[in-house]
């Protein structure tokens, strides 16, 4: 069945939503991607040929599906179902799994429900899947009794790995904060409008504000480190190395980790932009030219002398250059990779703008992190 056929002939009285069904805080908050389809009316669409399409185009993300019984999501990795969660009731316990993908498929043969499909990228897909499963370990702990930044360290001391959902004093969702091995690696906040702000760079500024507005938390998770998050965290580790062998962390000045970590983040949100404009790997190669071109002046640049890299959302740096020289390389280079984008897409004449407008929304959601790094005006300057 086409979708566009589907969304031309929705009639929106036969839109509706169920959120009176389930209480707010009995839900797990997820987060929304970038909107793909809203609200298909299952009278129209058929999910088993929307899950064929997705998978011929190797889509990641979720497809929330709300029906009179029940609400739920299915995760979509490379166009695959990984995994499913539902509740069919206002008492009833979440499913996870193989059963809630069932109960998911058998509900979307019905007449009265709605679909929606959000994008996100493989790497976050995974991670919220495979923590779908956690036990609740505790419910509605406020911040009013218990210090936010104090349990994070009861959780290092026990290595749990996890999640934490905040949510306001009014249980309204918040964001979600992921813990692996104890350590927080991930989150993301949950907007009024538009798509879930993710990354790691924004955690101290989320727990100071739910410390100092008051929140309340739920925590889900397990003791111990999976040997596939020791196999993460090790990359992580070795993310700044000395001569490019492992050994043992640089030194480095004051802040540098946290420049390249809000880089890597920044770049990464920029490759997804791009990349949703056309096939993967288009942002990739548009700025590996421009890291040649700017090796010149920037040495660490060269990818003969390897000491900058990156691939997979990850940077890797193993040269000498201070907070300041790293920060200029990165940001002349992404402008002139912009340059090369426009050439390599003639088509797409919207690409300096959704760049631009991406720039923008991470500085507004990063504002804290790069006042504190002295980084505003820098990345300011790609959009002035």
């Amino acid at each position: 069945m086409d979708v566009k056929w589907c969304i031309k002939n929705l009639k929106t009285s036969e839109l509706r939503t169920h959120d009176s069904e389930l209480h707010m805080e009995d839900r797990v908050i997820f987060p929304k991607g970038e909107v793909v389809h809203k609200n298909l009316s299952t009278t129209y669409t058929n999910l088993f040929a929307l899950l064929d399409t997705l998978k011929l185009e190797g889509f990641c993300g979720t497809i929330e599906m709300d029906f009179p019984e029940g609400r739920g999501f299915l995760f979509i990795e490379s166009g695959m179902i990984v995994n499913g969660e539902v509740q069919t009731g206002r008492d009833s316990q979440r499913v996870i799994g193989q059963e809630a993908v069932r109960t998911l498929l058998a509900f979307s043969k019905q007449k009265d429900g709605v679909i929606s499909i959000y994008r996100l990228p493989p790497e976050l897909v995974a991670l919220i899947a495979n923590n779908l499963d956690h036990p609740e370990l505790f419910k509605d702990l406020s911040t009013q009794f218990v210090h936010l930044d104090q349990f994070l360290l009861k959780l290092k001391e026990e290595k749990r790995t996890g999640f934490i959902e905040v949510m306001t004093k009014e249980h309204h969702p918040m964001g979600v904060l992921f813990i692996e091995g104890g350590e927080p690696v991930e989150m993301f906040t949950t907007p009024k409008t538009g798509p879930s702000v993710f990354g790691r760079m924004s955690i101290p500024i989320f727990i100071e504000n739910a410390t100092q507005h008051g929140a309340f938390f739920n925590v889900y998770g397990k003791k111990g480190l999976s040997p596939q998050v020791q196999e993460i965290m090790t990359d992580q580790e070795g993310e700044i190395l000395v001569n490019g062998n492992g050994a043992e962390p640089a030194e480095r000045e004051e802040g540098f980790k946290e420049v390249l970590l809000l880089f890597q983040e920044f770049l990464f949100s920029a490759e997804r932009i791009v990349d949703s404009l056309s096939s993967g790997g288009t942002f990739k190669k548009g700025f590996k030219k421009a890291l040649i071109e700017k090796s010149e002046e920037f040495g660490f640049l060269d990818p003969f002398a390897g000491e900058f890299k990156y691939g997979n959302g990850t940077i890797q740096f193993s040269g000498e250059a201070g907070k300041e020289g790293f920060a200029r390389g990165i940001i002349e280079s992404f402008r002139s990779a912009v340059s090369h984008l426009e050439e390599e897409l003639p088509r797409e004449k919207m690409v300096s703008l959704k760049v631009k407008a991406g720039i923008e929304s991470f500085i507004e959601n990063h504002r804290g992190t790069l006042k504190k790094l002295e980084m505003e005006s820098a990345l300011s300057s790609l959009i002035t």
